[in-house]
């Protein structure tokens, strides 16, 4: 069981995959080096080793062994083709790039029967980012989806419907018409992507809102550096910063919701805020008292900006249905700053 009081866990647990490999292989060598010093000892220099070094170093070998040979097993899914086109279709969705492919993707990823959890995985990510699918598409995907895995199915696209992870957006009937009409004098791939046009008309997406005005996707020149990362894109390569924890800092930042009242219209979401210059007010029967012996403890506006306080508060953010482990070590990135 991994633990964060087990040193080599502790110091790779929030580290991208990309670095761990390399902190092992030092790692094994520095052991190497420990366990060499036992030929230049004396009868009394190797007593002290096996009484006070010698558990620790096997213990600490043990757990290389273990994390070198997880790496190993990871490594051999991350460098097939099926995985490296997988992350490249969904950085695209995110980026709204090449939908039209992405949408080929995953109807070849559900005909060629990969993962049946991998294809519900982006076909949501596809909905969530364009406000949901296009009916032609949401009958073709769900249609191949159900003859590939079975229709016991049937209630899973019902479920995922119904929580608005996986929607059919409504079709605008004098787009279609014109939308149809065009795509009759065209190839197939140009039609695709005048579908394409003709929907993002039709419906923006609040995700690509969102995103935009929070900076989800980040904008760099060359490489992204995963070694010495900037933000919290590093858990995802780079590629995006989990939204759940962009707020978090944007919260944080802004000391309350003020001027993120268009990303909380967007996400249908609500928010209060609750702060100690309000405790008066909560106290004498204010929105959400308990009644008149509510009352919370005045902070003065000198201690709320003194670093010194600042940097010694404790945060509490509580995620109803979980979270990711990559939205852990996000948070713990935006803890270190």
């Amino acid at each position: 069981l991994l633990r964060c009081s087990l040193q080599v866990f502790s110091q790779i647990r929030n580290e991208h995959f990309s670095s761990v490999f390399g902190f092992l292989s030092q790692k094994s060598r520095n052991l190497q080096a420990q366990y060499d010093r036992r030929r230049s000892m004396d009868i009394k220099q190797m007593k002290n080793f096996v009484s006070q070094e010698l558990k620790g170093l096997k213990q600490e070998h043990r757990l290389l062994s273990l994390h070198i040979g997880a790496c190993e097993s990871i490594m051999k899914k991350k460098t097939k083709q099926d995985f490296q086109e997988m992350i490249k279709a969904e950085h695209s969705l995110l980026e709204g790039f090449d939908i039209r492919e992405s949408t080929s993707f995953i109807e070849e990823h559900i005909d060629r029967q990969v993962s049946p959890i991998e294809s519900l995985r982006l076909m949501c990510l596809l909905s969530i980012t364009e406000n949901g699918l296009i009916p032609k598409d949401y009958r073709s995907l769900k249609t191949q989806y159900l003859q590939s895995y079975g229709p016991e199915h049937l209630l899973t696209f019902h479920n995922l419907k119904r929580i608005g992870l996986l929607t059919e957006q409504s079709a605008g009937e004098t787009l279609t018409a014109v939308e149809s009409k065009v795509s009759k004098l065209v190839t197939d791939r140009a039609a695709g992507k005048i579908t394409d046009a003709f929907n993002s008309l039709a419906r923006k997406s609040n995700f690509r809102a969102i995103s935009k005005k929070l900076g989800l996707i980040p904008r760099v020149d060359g490489e992204y550096d995963l070694k010495m990362p900037r933000d919290m894109a590093y858990v995802f390569s780079g590629a995006y910063i989990p939204l759940s924890c962009k707020i978090i800092e944007q919260v944080l930042e802004r000391r309350g919701w003020l001027g993120l009242e268009e990303v909380v219209r967007l996400l249908n979401g609500n928010e209060f805020s609750i702060s100690g210059s309000a405790s008066a007010g909560l106290g004498a029967g204010g929105p959400g008292a308990g009644g008149s012996d509510s009352t919370l403890p005045l902070l003065d506006s000198t201690v709320e900006d003194n670093p010194a306080w600042e940097s010694q508060r404790i945060v509490l953010a509580v995620f109803l249905g979980g979270c990711t482990f990559s939205e852990i070590a996000a948070l713990r990135f935006l803890g270190k700053e």
